[in-house]
Parts: structure tokens; C-alpha cells; sequence
């Protein structure tokens, strides 16, 4: 199995997206957790290209350490998913460089 090809062809961060919504409409109770493991998922996807040969990007740094703040701390949930995509809006709009 050729896991660069696998990551670049395949759309694992939609297939996690929508398996999360699913989860978290059947068992909304769960919000928190789904969101913290999507979070984690999405991450380590993203640190995965670095393994291959590509350059690290900040966004797969700042949804693990997201997600692991939800897993410590469920209670702030909306802090945490706020500030997260404030910062993730600002980096793929060019206005912030890290």
C-alpha cells in the first residue's frame, strides 16, 4: 500500500468530516469527544504529509493540540473550536504567517 499516494488521492479529512456529523446527530450527547477525535484525526493526517516529504504546516500543529485540549478540558468546547478557527481562518487567508 502507497500511503503518500493513498493521502493525496483519497479524501480522508471529508470521509472523518462526514462520519463525525453523523455521530454527532445520532448521539449528540457526544459533541465534545467527536469533535476532539476529528480534530486529532485531521491532524495527524495532516502531520502524515510531513513524514512523506512535504513541508510541516501549521493547521495539523494547531487541530492536534485542539483537540487535545478538548479531551483535557471538555468544558471549553467553544473557547477552544473559536479560537481554532479564527486562527485557521487568518492562516488561509494569508493575513497571518507562521
Amino acid at each position: 500500500m502507497d500511503i503518500p499516494s493513498l493521502l493525496l488521492n483519497w479524501p480522508l479529512p471529508a470521509v472523518v468530516a462526514v462520519a463525525a456529523g453523523v455521530v454527532i446527530l445520532l448521539a449528540p450527547r457526544t459533541l465534545n469527544y467527536v469533535v476532539a477525535a476529528y480534530l486529532l484525526v485531521i491532524g495527524t493526517i495532516g502531520l502524515l504529509h510531513f513524514f512523506y516529504g512535504q513541508p510541516v504546516r501549521p493547521q495539523p500543529i494547531l487541530a492536534v493540540v485542539a483537540g487535545a485540549l478538548i479531551l483535557i478540558r471538555p468544558n471549553i468546547l467553544s473557547y477552544v473550536v473559536g479560537v481554532y478557527l479564527i486562527v485557521i481562518g487568518l492562516l488561509d487567508s494569508g493575513i497571518l504567517r507562521l
